[in-house]
Formats: structure tokens, sequence, C-alpha cells
């Protein structure tokens, strides 16, 4: 499944930046601990799960928070 992975402002929680965008099929829950390496590395910790349902393909979206 299509994930995109954004940052949240710490102070009032509302979407950000794109991290980035990954296909996988793991079932991210809240308080998940995600390391990200690679240009940006950091550890992060998803604070909401959104599912779309468009046309009969799932999108998600992960909110996390930098650690």
């Amino acid at each position: 499944m299509k994930t995109e992975i954004y940052e949240v402002d710490p102070f009032t929680s509302r979407k950000d930046k794109l991290i980035t965008t990954i296909d996988s099929d793991y079932r991210f829950e809240r308080q998940d601990e995600i390391f990200i390496d690679g240009a940006r590395s950091m550890k992060v910790r998803v604070i909401n799960v959104v599912v779309r349902l468009a046309g009969g393909d799932m999108e998600r979206e992960l909110l996390v928070m930098k650690l």
C-alpha cells in the first residue's frame, strides 16, 4: 500500500512536510517508532494513521513527530 509519511508541527499537530513515500503492507499503529535512514536520518513516533479509499485503491498517511 502506498504510504506517505508526514512530519507534524509539535505544537499544533498539523500536517507539515512530506518526509518520504514508501510501499508497505505493514500495519502501522499509534505510538510505533520508526527509524528513517538516508539524507535526513531521524527517529519518529507515529501519532496518527489516516487511510483513504479512492477508486478501489487504498492510500495511507502517517503523521509522525520527530523524537
